[in-house]
């Protein structure tokens, strides 16, 4: 049995916590925006001018600010049929190329996401809207979660590193998965048999 280490990927998880807490505020103030809004047409026949345009501004956040969040957990989509079949080292080394590629693909978006999040600060722009609504703010939360991404993927190369150099006492990142194993089959299989 691995003893429990501290794992590396799980030291910028107050960060992460904090933007996943800022993704689901956003998120509630976009559903008593719309909800309000909807109510006003049809109550009033009056809407909340600049409503959708200040929900799809700010759905950046929605999108980008909690996805380093659930990464650290290890909650995105993921195919473990290969990597469920490695052990040891060889897990580690799965886990180091998988982050090693994230990290440089979120540098490469943040870098992009940033360049266009200042040309957009820089003249300060604006949606065609009944209201001003400044565009800069949704490309700034792209650029944050893009940037969340590749400190979260850069932490988790580290510790797969760490897996390389120790595999006995590191444990490898896991893959959470609500595909059964062969033991919880198993174990069903006895249990209906019981019955």
């Amino acid at each position: 049995m691995l003893e429990k280490k501290t794992r590396l990927y799980e030291k910028p998880m107050p960060l992460m916590k904090f933007f996943s807490i800022v993704c689901a505020l956003v998120m509630l103030f976009n559903f008593v925006l719309i909800t309000c809004d909807v109510f006003m047409r049809f109550v009033f026949k009056s809407p909340i001018q600049g409503a959708t345009e200040i929900v799809t501004m700010l759905m950046a956040w929605v999108a980008y600010a909690g996805l380093a969040y659930t990464m650290s957990q290890n909650r995105h989509m993921q195919l473990g049929a290969v990597y469920d079949k490695l052990h040891g080292r060889k897990k580690h080394i799965m886990s180091f190329i998988i982050y090693a590629i994230a990290t440089f693909m979120f540098c490469i978006f943040v870098v992009a996401s940033w360049k266009i999040f200042w040309v957009s600060w820089e003249i300060r722009e604006k949606a065609v809207a009944a209201v001003t609504v400044y565009v800069f703010i949704g490309k700034f939360g792209t650029f944050v979660g893009w940037t969340l991404l590749a400190i979260q993927s850069a932490f988790m190369m580290v510790y797969s590193i760490q897996g390389i150099r120790d595999p006995e006492n590191v444990e490898p990142i896991g893959i959470v998965s609500e595909i059964p194993d062969e033991d919880e089959l198993s174990a069903f299989e006895k249990e209906g048999e019981k019955r």
